[in-house]
C-alpha cells in the first residue's frame, strides 16, 4: 500500500484507488509492480466516453420584401404665390421688416421680399411619402447548430492481488 502513496495514487473507495497525476507513467510502474509480485494478476483496462455538445456558428443569407416610400414635393402648385414669392411668407416677413426696422425706409418690403422666398423655398422642400415601392433587402444572419460527440474521458483498470480486486481509475 505504501508503493501507491508514492506513485500518487489515493483511495477513492472500497478497492478503488485514483491516480492523481493522471499520468500513463504510474499506471504502467504499478502495473510492473503488481505483475511481479502476483503470479495471479488479471488485468483490464476499460476506456470510458462522454458526450460533449457544442453550438456550431453558421452564416445565413435572409432576403425579405419590404416598402420603402416614394417621397414627391407638394404645395408648389396650389399655393398662392405673387412673382413666384410665398404669399404667407411675404405677409410674416413684412410684419417683422417693419417691427424691427422702424427708423428704416422700405424696412416692410424688404422683410417681405425675404419671408415670400424663405417661405417659397420652404415649401418646395416640403416633402411627402407619394407612394410605396417593392424592394428586397437581404442580411447576412448568423445561426447555430448543435453538435455532439463522443470523447474520451478516462479509463478504468481491474486487477487483483492477494486475492483482493482493486479500480484504479487515471487519464491516458
Amino acid at each position: 500500500m505504501n508503493i501507491m502513496k508514492k506513485l500518487g495514487i489515493r483511495k477513492i473507495g472500497v478497492n478503488k484507488y485514483e491516480n492523481n497525476g493522471g499520468s500513463m507513467k504510474y499506471f504502467l510502474v504499478l502495473a510492473i509492480i503488481v505483475g511481479s509480485c502476483s503470479p495471479a494478476l488479471a488485468e483490464t483496462v476499460v476506456d470510458k466516453y462522454k458526450t460533449v455538445t457544442n453550438q456550431v456558428p453558421y452564416t445565413e443569407n435572409v432576403c425579405q420584401f419590404v416598402d420603402v416610400p416614394i417621397y414627391g414635393n407638394t404645395g408648389t402648385n396650389n399655393d398662392p404665390s405673387i412673382f413666384g414669392l410665398d404669399l404667407e411668407g411675404a405677409i410674416i416677413g413684412g410684419i417683422i421688416g417693419n417691427n424691427v426696422t422702424k427708423n428704416v425706409d422700405n424696412g416692410g418690403a424688404a422683410g417681405a421680399i425675404i419671408g415670400g422666398l424663405i417661405g417659397s423655398e420652404k415649401k418646395k422642400n416640403n416633402r411627402e411619402i407619394i407612394g410605396y415601392r417593392q424592394e428586397q433587402q437581404c442580411n447576412t444572419i448568423t445561426r447555430y447548430r448543435t453538435q455532439t460527440s463522443q470523447v474520451y474521458s478516462h479509463s478504468i483498470v481491474r486487477f487483483t492481488h492477494e486475492g483482493k480486486t482493486y479500480s484504479l481509475r487515471f487519464q491516458r
